[in-house]
């Protein structure tokens, strides 16, 4: 696989990380949520562990954006609406898929729908003003909008036709247009206990521990700039389980057994 490339793109002038909606500790969990039942296969449930969607997947991720199926990153133009964040990445019987949220398989993964590069150009602007107003459902691309005029920045007709000219050999390589909001972080970070090197979670203004230090590796969905969506939660690898697990904030395990569930 080709390194990524971060290009610090001056299309729009003077790009800098959106603000959408302020983040607190009062962070939303998402309503669908991965969850591993009898160690062995995921389904979906909502915060309260009430099962949403079947178990029948070996993985199971976020109902988010895949910004590589960005227009100009995709062979064909039809599969593009399978990025946005009403379609999830699973896997089914060794195969994966985007499914919507009935569960139903809309999209089987062909890499030949998609172009071989692997380069990244982040959209930044050094203003509050602009914002994501939403994900454009004709190119996946995050429309920018200027809140003092209420216009859109990005992606109109004359910003994608100059892109398009300036940019054509990244475009024919596989290019992704990454936008990332400004959020406002929350006081929580994973922190490793020295004598086991197993990872928990803090609150570092204060220092209190929240999650006791029990798993592998963590990846935090909140305080992640990689993400447009924060939530209160984090993925983790269960050693004893050996595999990766979706955790809230509040400790909760997003685990079940045969004899916890109860299908919706």
């Amino acid at each position: 696989m080709r390194p990524i490339f971060i290009f610090l793109f001056s299309l729009l002038s003077t790009f800098t990380y959106a603000q959408t909606s302020p983040v607190t500790k009062g962070l939303s969990y998402p309503e669908l949520i991965p969850v591993l039942v009898n160690d062995s296969l995921y389904g979906y449930c909502d915060s309260l562990l009430d099962i949403k969607l079947s178990p029948i997947y070996e993985r199971a991720e976020l109902f988010e954006e895949d910004f590589n199926f960005q227009i100009f990153h995709v062979t064909k133009p039809e599969i593009i609406k399978y990025g946005s964040a009403e379609y999830a990445w699973v896997q089914h019987l060794g195969e994966r898929y985007r499914i919507n949220k009935k569960g139903e398989r809309v999209y089987k993964y062909d890499a030949a729908d998609f172009k071989t590069g692997e380069t990244l150009i982040q959209l930044f602007k050094n203003s509050t003003a602009h914002t994501i107003n939403k994900v454009d459902d004709t190119t996946l691309f995050q429309q920018i909008k200027n809140n003092q005029t209420g216009q859109l920045a990005f992606p109109d007709d004359q910003s994608i036709t100059d892109f398009k000219e300036k940019n054509k050999a990244l475009i024919d390589e596989g290019i992704r247009l990454i936008y990332y909001p400004k959020f406002t972080e929350i006081p929580y970070t994973y922190f490793s206990n020295e004598q086991t090197l197993l990872q928990g979670i803090k609150n570092k203004e204060t220092g209190e521990i929240t999650i006791k230090a029990r798993y592998a590796s963590i990846e935090e969905y909140y305080n992640n700039p990689l993400r447009v969506h924060q939530y209160p939660l984090l993925v983790a690898y269960r050693g004893d389980l050996n595999k990766y697990i979706y955790v809230g904030l509040n400790g909760t395990e997003y685990v079940l057994y045969s004899a916890q569930i109860e299908i919706h």
